[in-house]
C-alpha cells in the first residue's frame, strides 16, 4: 500500500505539472527553414449534417483566409448528410468549391479517405465545418512546412468556453495543453494535432482504416513514425463556438478516450527505441490515459494506511473534500462557475469519461460515425460573421 501511494503521487504530479515543468527548462532546438513558393493547398471540410454553419464556413474559406484564390482547392465531403449540407455545398461550386457526397454514411475516417484520394495538392489542410480561420492562419501553418523535418503543423483553435455552463475547467486544460504542445515542438514534436485546424504533407497521410474513431492522433502518429515533427503554430489561430452543456463534453470526452484505448490497442504510438518522442507520447497521453488508475490506487492506499499514519489520514480527507467539490459542482451551476470548482469538476469528469471510453474503445462499442453536437449559437465567430454576411 505504501508503494501504491508514492507511485500514485508521483505519477499524478508528473503528469499534470511535472512534464510540463521540465519541457519549460529544457533547451529548444532551432529547425533550419528552405525557402519554397507558396505552395497549393487543397483545404477538406469533411461533413455530416452541418447546414446550421456550412455556409459561413465556406465564405469564411473563400473570402476571409488570406491565401491566393489560384492555390487553394475547397473540398467539401459529405457523410451521408440528410440535411441541406449538400445543397448549401453545391451553391458555392461556382466559386470553385467541390463537392463529394458519399450516399452511404461511413465515418469520418472513410470520408477523409476519399477526399484526400480526391484532393489535387499536395499540401493537405483539414479541418471542422464548425471552426472558423482567422485571416493569416492558413499562411502561418504552411509556412512551418518550411521548416527541415516537420511534416504536420497544428494551429490554436480557441474554444468559446464562455459559452459553456463547464467553461472554467476546459480553459484551464486547454491553456496548460496549449503550453506543452508549444514546449514540445520546441524540443523535438508534439504529439497530436488538433483536428479542428492543421495542414500536412499529403504522403505522410497514410489511408485510415474504416473504424478509426481518434482520425487527428492516428493521422499524427503517421507523420511521426515517419521521422516527421508535428509543430504547433500558436500565431495560427481558429475559433470555435464551445458546446454549451456538460453532458455533451462528456459524450465527446467518452468517444476521445475510445479512440485513444483503440490506437493503443493497434499500435498507433511511436516505438519505444526511439526514446525521446517516446518518452513525450508516455508523458503527454499515456500516462494521462491512465489517469483514473493512480486515482483509484491513490484513494485505496489512503483510506488503507490512513489509520496508521495521520499523514495519509490527511491525505484522504483531501481527496474526499476534492470529489465533494466535483459532485457540488455536478449540481451547482454557481459551484461551478468558480476556479476551484470548475477545475475539480472538469477534471473528474474527464477521469470518469476515461474509463467509459477505455472501456468501450477495448470492446469495440463505439460507433466510428460521428453525430453533429448542437452548439451555443450559430457557431460564425465575430470576425468569421463579418465575412459571410
Amino acid at each position: 500500500m505504501h508503494w501504491a501511494f508514492w507511485i500514485s503521487i508521483v505519477l499524478l504530479v508528473y503528469v499534470h505539472a511535472g512534464y510540463w515543468l521540465l519541457l519549460r527548462i529544457l533547451p529548444g532546438r532551432r529547425r533550419a527553414r528552405v525557402d519554397q513558393p507558396l505552395p497549393a493547398v487543397s483545404l477538406i471540410i469533411p461533413a455530416h449534417n452541418e447546414a446550421q454553419c456550412l455556409g459561413a464556413k465556406l465564405r469564411n474559406a473563400l473570402d476571409e483566409i488570406d491565401y491566393p484564390g489560384e492555390l487553394l482547392e475547397v473540398i467539401v465531403a459529405s457523410d451521408a448528410s440528410s440535411d441541406a449540407t449538400v445543397a448549401i455545398a453545391r451553391s458555392f461550386e461556382p466559386r470553385g468549391v467541390r463537392v463529394l457526397d458519399f450516399d452511404q454514411r461511413r465515418g469520418k475516417a472513410s470520408v477523409l479517405n476519399d477526399a484526400v484520394a480526391a484532393a489535387s495538392h499536395d499540401v493537405l489542410c483539414l479541418c471542422d465545418a464548425n471552426v472558423f480561420f482567422e485571416s493569416q492562419a492558413l499562411r502561418r501553418l504552411v509556412a512551418r512546412l518550411a521548416e527541415q523535418g516537420v511534416g504536420a503543423v497544428t494551429g490554436d483553435v480557441k474554444l468559446g468556453s464562455e459559452d459553456s455552463n463547464f467553461g472554467r475547467g476546459e480553459s484551464l486544460y486547454y491553456g496548460l495543453e496549449r503550453s506543452i504542445q508549444a514546449d514540445e515542438s520546441r524540443i523535438g514534436t508534439t504529439i497530436c494535432v488538433d483536428g479542428g485546424m492543421y495542414v500536412l504533407r499529403r504522403e505522410l497521410y497514410g489511408k485510415l482504416p474504416s473504424d478509426t474513431i481518434l482520425d487527428d492522433f492516428v493521422t499524427s502518429m503517421n507523420v511521426i513514425r515517419a521521422r516527421q515533427a508535428v509543430v504547433y503554430e500558436p500565431c495560427a489561430v481558429a475559433h470555435e463556438d464551445g458546446l454549451p452543456f456538460a453532458r455533451q463534453e462528456f459524450a465527446r470526452r467518452i468517444r476521445v478516450s475510445a479512440g485513444a484505448a483503440q490506437a493503443v490497442k493497434r499500435g498507433d504510438f511511436p516505438p519505444p527505441w526511439r526514446v525521446v518522442t517516446f518518452w513525450q507520447f508516455a508523458s503527454h497521453k499515456l500516462l494521462r490515459w491512465g489517469g483514473p488508475i493512480w486515482l483509484v490506487a491513490l484513494l485505496i492506499s489512503s483510506a488503507a494506511l490512513s489509520l496508521r499514519n495521520d499523514l495519509f489520514g490527511l491525505a484522504l480527507v483531501a481527496q474526499l473534500l476534492f470529489y465533494a467539490v466535483a459532485l457540488a459542482a455536478a449540481f451547482s451551476l454557481r459551484v461551478r462557475e468558480s476556479w476551484f470548482g470548475g477545475m475539480t469538476f472538469y477534471f473528474v469528469m474527464s477521469h470518469v469519461a476515461m474509463v467509459v471510453g477505455s472501456f468501450k474503445g477495448i470492446l469495440n462499442l463505439q460507433d466510428a460515425a460521428w453525430k453533429r453536437t448542437e452548439r451555443s449559437h450559430l457557431e460564425i465567430p465575430t470576425q468569421a460573421a463579418t465575412g459571410a454576411s
